[in-house]
């Protein structure tokens, strides 16, 4: 395959139309419903899934602590149909939906185990059950918490079908973009910033040249696991989002300004992306790059290198838009 080298206009153009696209609402969504089923109809990835104990021992906990007999319970999202199943054994009645074809998977394995369970191929937005529904359940979470369209998905249901009083699970978020220091093996310097034996590149710190060369994923990618060696700052949520709160995805704020207070001396490497999914005061789970690893990975947002001692100041500036798509989120440093 040949492949064409844009110049910088129609590279420009290009990016807007992009925007543009994913700013509307009504496109995204049906560019990411056309990504989401091929992306989920990939074995590997529900074997990913149900290998992360810490995800599966969550949601079995929550399951069993929340659903009770009788409850009329939506899936969304239901893949190899493990949550739905959870919560047919709890006696409730169970809608599963999936545009995706692997529901078939899904429906055999609820067939073997003896659990009955109402399986509908089709997008949750065309679906209506036949009565309202008491709890929501779901594991609409991507790498970046929000890069499933979970927020649009579930924000329809809640509107559509949940009855009064009615619980999204899990339905509380809270995302974290925090300064970090990194493992030495882990850093990737900018060019201008590399150590190579008897050869100085720092004159391409301010390089206009350079630009041409840099692709959209210049500045951020996602971490192998154990690269942190430490957060430079106590972790504090960016945005917390409790879908019970509100009714459009347009509630949430993208754009954020932050100040955090040095309380671990290091070395300023970038900014790690991670989440918190919670269920209720005792169940959550966190895709901390300090605590016990999970499926999910964590973007990360390189920055120049910067010493930094107890007491200063890293201010920052994070743009989420769109909310959906991660890697066109941007950290820029302040000052």
């Amino acid at each position: 395959m040949t492949r064409v080298a844009l110049d910088r206009p129609a590279r420009a153009a290009a990016q807007r139309l992009r925007r543009w696209a994913r700013a509307n609402r009504l496109v995204g969504n049906v560019l990411y419903d056309s990504r989401n089923a091929d992306e989920f109809s990939d074995l590997l990835e529900h074997e990913r899934m149900l290998a992360d104990r810490t995800r599966v021992d969550a949601y079995h906990q929550a399951i069993t602590r929340h659903v009770r007999a009788g409850d009329v319970v939506l899936d969304l999202g239901t893949g190899t149909g493990i949550l739905a199943l959870f919560a047919a054994r709890q006696g409730a009645e169970v809608h599963a939906v999936d545009h995706s074809p692997f529901i078939s998977v899904a429906r055999r394995i609820a067939d073997r185990n003896g659990l009955e369970v109402a399986f509908h191929q089709q997008n949750s937005r065309d679906f209506t059950p036949p009565a309202p529904v008491d709890l929501v359940v779901h594991e609409q979470l991507g790498d970046d918490c929000f890069d499933e369209n979970m927020v649009e998905n579930l924000l329809d249901l809640k509107r559509r079908v949940l009855a009064p009083g009615g619980r999204i699970l899990p339905g509380r978020f809270e995302l974290y973009v925090e300064p970090v220091m990194l493992h030495e093996s882990f850093v990737v310097p900018y060019l201008w910033e590399q150590r190579l034996p008897g050869l100085d590149l720092s004159f391409l710190r301010d390089d206009t040249e350079l630009a041409d060369y840099e692709r959209p994923h210049h500045h951020t990618h996602y971490l192998h696991p154990g690269s942190v060696a430490d957060f430079l700052a106590e972790p504090r949520a960016l945005l917390v989002v409790d879908l019970h709160d509100i009714d459009d995805p347009s509630d949430i704020a993208t754009s954020h300004t932050v100040a955090r207070t040095v309380t671990s001396a290091g070395r300023l490497d970038g900014f790690c992306v991670h989440f918190r999914a919670v269920f209720d005061d005792d169940i959550s789970i966190t895709t901390s790059p300090t605590a016990i690893r999970t499926h999910w990975g964590n973007r990360f947002f390189r920055t120049p290198a910067r010493d930094c001692v107890p007491g200063d100041e890293i201010a920052y500036a994070v743009e989420l838009t769109p909310l959906t798509r991660g890697g066109s989120w941007t950290v820029t440093p302040v000052g």
